[in-house]
């Protein structure tokens, strides 16, 4: 028989720096698990981040810890407005050594009672392949598998020999492309903001998720975000020949680890699609990358294994998959009814 850990829950209102440099060592021993190679995140980059949330981001921590350092958490995350009012994302780890004592159990039930109480019906997380454990852990509580990715990865060395040349050259059809690092400018951000709506036409599988939407306020409250946690952005726009932005792409990466760059968002809106804007717009920004951060070693996305289109040019680009992520989905009254009974 298991006995309850204390549990310490925090909202984004108890975070602090102690909290964000232990948390910080607990993340980085979890990851050696899943990516061994990976360099460790810095606490300094956690801490700028937990300082600078956005007001519609409702973040939530339980952990189970004492004097030697946090052994568990379970995290909720959900946004505060009028998208995916239902939904709350959850993130739950336990050491390998602290495996199999009903800590994750506990943690399931404190996280699911909390979302519950908050009218979010609808929990989900991400399981990889690499860590098993995870995968038993969303079956045995009854989360249902609802989307198959992978996280994909380009070897900047393994660039296929003048690919980013070709896919760079084009017609002289009136499109053109910005640069812009950080933050986009005040002239474009409403465009902007609305031009990210093109990523609700990714596949969304089983998902029960609606379509969400960004404002321009929280485009500059991401991009606060990011710069408070170390990270660099790059984003290259296409602009069509009546001065509308028709597509975009973006890549980032922290200082402190300048090797593993993250490919965002890739989105061409469906009235300037079929003209290659997708390969130029990503060949441009690999280009700019290369210049900025010759440091970059890789870079990492995550695709739907359903996105067909994204992921034809990505494996032409050079990605090859990294590892394999199954997103789960649960009925928050279900959880807790299945805890009950178990």
């Amino acid at each position: 028989m298991t006995h309850a850990a204390t549990v310490t829950d925090r909202d984004a209102s108890q975070f602090t720096e102690g909290f964000a440099e232990r948390l910080v060592a607990h993340l980085n021993l979890m990851r050696r698990e899943s990516q061994p190679d990976d360099p460790p995140v810095l606490p300094g980059n956690v801490w700028g981040q937990m300082q600078h949330l956005p007001a519609t981001v409702d973040l939530r921590f339980w952990t189970v810890e004492d004097e030697a350092g946090i052994h568990a958490h379970a995290r909720t995350q959900y946004m505060r407005g009028p998208d995916n009012q239902h939904l709350a994302h959850i993130e739950l780890m336990v050491a390998p050594d602290r495996r199999g004592q009903g800590l994750g159990r506990q943690l399931l039930g404190h996280a699911a009672r909390a979302m519950q109480a908050e009218a979010r019906t609808l929990l989900v997380g991400t399981t990889h392949d690499c860590v098993p454990a995870g995968e038993r852990f969303a079956r045995w509580h009854g989360f249902q598998p609802a989307q198959s990715t992978h996280i994909n990865r380009l070897l900047l060395s393994d660039l296929p020999a003048d690919l980013l040349d070709r896919w760079m050259a084009r017609p002289d059809d009136g499109y053109t492309l910005e640069f812009w690092q950080d933050a986009v400018p005040e002239a474009d951000l409403n465009a902007y903001a609305s031009l990210l709506d093109v990523m609700n036409s990714a596949p969304t599988d089983d998902l029960d998720v609606e379509d969400s939407h960004i404002t321009p306020e929280e485009v500059r409250a991401l991009e606060r975000l990011a710069a408070a946690g170390g990270r660099t952005s790059l984003i290259v726009a296409a602009r069509a020949p009546d001065g509308t932005l028709a597509g975009m792409t973006d890549l980032s990466w922290r200082a402190a680890q300048p090797q593993i760059v993250t490919q965002g968002n890739t989105g061409v809106l469906d009235a300037h699609r079929g003209r290659g804007l997708g390969r130029w717009l990503k060949a441009a920004n690999v280009q700019r990358l290369l210049t900025l951060n010759p440091q970059a070693r890789e870079i990492r996305t995550q695709n739907a294994d359903s996105n067909g289109p994204m992921l034809h040019i990505n494996t032409e680009l050079g990605f090859r998959p990294f590892m394999a992520s199954t997103v789960w989905q649960g009925d928050t009254a279900g959880t807790l009814n299945h805890l009950k009974e178990h």
